[in-house]
């Protein structure tokens, strides 16, 4: 099994350098006790070869003479105050003087390895075990001499337990040196590594706390300068992505919240985990977190949603509901995270804009075909010879006339219309009373309600002023007193008034005629548009879609009201206070 592995530099350092002082110790520690039992050796071979040398000179006379009693108490008296082994050998190895033993009973010396070399006139030295003292001892020989000539062998002896002691003495005084230089070295060790991990470890700290764009300037060696240098700009151009990406992301979330469409982000399981606004108003609020399920509870979105999931592909479903009225289509699409993308496209509106365009071209063409018609049969008829009849010819000619007329106001009221559609005709605003506008009104369509026999009538008003265009408020209150004329039976009465309302000024024009049914009073300002009621009456059918679009311009509002057929109606426009 391995050992586990330090983590961190500091400790893999620190564990590096205490098994290299380790190793180290335990090899001073073998190497040391030879190395100090040989220096012992050296030193004490080396002391006792100058006691040998003293003793060699000492007994000179004596070996000359020969007399092996003085020798040997020579030998006694050397050894008892220097506390080594002496001993005193005849060139031809007899044993003359000897400390420890009776020199009589000891065997000849001239074969022992330290006597050879000092017959030979050389200092002799050997490690080895004495058979007479039955002990380990270092012998150290020198020659004594007269002259050149070998006159016998001083030899001097110490026991290796002496020798050992004084090595072992050393021995433990290297190791305890070495372990002491170990610690210290440790100890420098464990401070160079801090100061070189300590700084790392404050980068690492402000990286995990501030992120690398956070980490300042940081002391240490150069490398972890540069280090940090490096995280720095790194973690600058990191945060310079996250806010652009971060940026980006907002453009797209406020872009999808700001769509028509209603867009739902489903997880696998089918539970809303994204809804921009529209979605939230088509579901409700609490849509995220729900299951779609819940919020889309056609059967054919669901089954769009369900066959997307299973064929992995798009699908889309239409929806259309008469009451209320209702258009929409539904485009359900897995993502590549496996997530579903569901989009809601309400075209209600859009729907309606294409049957009111239609409608638009079917109106256009009855309205224009009628009167072409009628000026074609009677330019036929006037072929066919009814020129010739001046009477005939000047009614053909005065119908035609009237049918021209009637073209021309026809076309005069869509330029009217689609310029104060788009904003190209602009508005001569000025302070207007709106009791002097009822009252020009009521003037100049006075007579009309007369030859009808309708009374028309305008109710005292104290509202203050409004800030409009004169004419245009005009053709508007003549258009709405026209309509209501002309659907008013004789005897009936129409109703002018104005009130001040929300810090605007509301123009009231009332009849007691026809009325408006429920179903017609959302379209009865659209262009062309005509209740069944009204086919058969004269106009073109824009007046009320050209005094919607005035108002509009000058930031009003218009409306209708209306209890029923033979209930009479009311039409409402506020105008803005000047």
């Amino acid at each position: 099994m391995s050992l586990p592995v330090p983590r961190t530099i500091r400790a893999r350092v620190l564990l590096g350098s205490i098994l290299s002082i380790l190793a180290l110790v335990a090899a001073i520690a073998l190497a040391v006790p030879t190395i100090a039992r040989d220096h012992e050796l050296d030193v004490t071979g080396a002391r006792l070869a100058t006691d040998a040398s003293v003793i060699a000179d000492l007994s000179r006379d004596a070996f000359r003479r020969g007399d092996a009693d003085a020798l040997d108490a020579l030998a006694h008296r050397i050894a008892g105050s220097g506390g080594i082994r002496v001993t005193l050998i005849a060139t031809d190895g007899t044993v003359l003087g000897e400390s420890d033993e009776d020199r009589r009973l000891m065997e000849n010396h001239a074969t022992r390895p330290e006597v050879i070399p000092a017959l030979e006139g050389h200092e002799g030295r050997a490690v080895r075990h004495s058979a007479t003292v039955d002990r380990d001892l270092l012998y150290v020989a020198e020659p004594a001499k007269d002259g050149d000539r070998v006159i016998g062998v001083a030899r001097v002896a110490l026991p290796l337990t002496a020798v050992n002691a004084l090595a072992g003495r050393l021995a433990a005084t290297l190791v305890a040196g070495a372990i002491g230089a170990a610690l210290l070295a440790l100890l420098l060790s464990w401070v160079v590594t801090r100061a070189i991990t300590r700084p790392i470890e404050q980068i690492a700290e402000t990286a995990e706390r501030e992120g690398p764009a956070g980490i300042g300037d940081v002391r240490g060696p150069e490398e972890v300068q540069r280090l940090a240098s490096t995280l720095r700009r790194a973690g600058s151009a990191i945060r310079e992505e996250h806010q652009a990406a971060q940026t980006e992301r907002d453009h797209l979330a406020a872009l999808i919240d700001e769509l028509a469409d209603a867009i739902f982000i489903a997880d696998e399981d089918g539970r809303v985990e994204l809804a921009n606004a529209a979605a939230r108003r088509f579901a409700g609020d609490d849509a995220v977190g729900r299951r779609l399920v819940e919020v889309v509870r056609e059967h054919e979105a669901l089954d769009a949603i369900a066959g997307a999931r299973a064929e992995r592909h798009e699908r889309v479903a239409v929806i259309e509901r008469t009451d209320p009225r209702r258009f929409v289509r539904v485009v359900a699409r897995v993502l590549s995270d496996g997530r579903l993308l569901v989009v809601v496209q309400d075209l209600t509106n859009l729907r309606r804009l294409e049957t009111m365009r239609s409608e638009f071209v079917a109106n256009v063409s009855h309205e224009l075909r009628r009167p072409i018609s009628s000026l074609k049969a009677m330019a036929e008829t006037l072929e066919e010879g009814a020129v010739d009849d001046r009477a005939a010819a000047r009614d053909f000619v005065g119908r035609m006339h009237r049918e021209i007329d009637g073209l021309a106001q026809l076309v005069n009221e869509l330029l009217s219309l689609t310029r104060i559609e788009s904003g190209t005709e602009p508005l001569s605003l000025a302070r207007l009373s709106p009791a002097e506008l009822l009252a020009e009104c009521a003037r100049r369509m006075g007579p009309l309600a007369a030859r009808a026999d309708i009374a028309l009538l305008v109710e005292p008003t104290d509202a203050r002023d409004v800030l409009a265009d004169a004419d245009r408020v005009e053709q508007v209150l003549a258009n709405l007193v026209h309509n209501a004329v002309k659907f008013t039976p004789a005897r009936g009465t129409v109703r002018l008034s104005a009130s001040e309302a929300d810090g605007a000024v509301v123009f009231s024009v009332s009849d007691t005629g026809a009325g408006i049914e429920a179903a017609d009073l959302d379209r009865i300002f659209e262009r062309f548009y005509k209740a069944d009621r009204a086919r058969s009456g004269e106009g073109t059918g824009l007046g009320l879609a050209i005094a919607k679009h005035i108002v509009q311009a000058h930031g009003g509002h218009i409306e209708a009201e209306s209890a029923g057929a033979g209930r009479g109606a009311t039409f409402r426009f506020s105008l803005p206070r000047a």
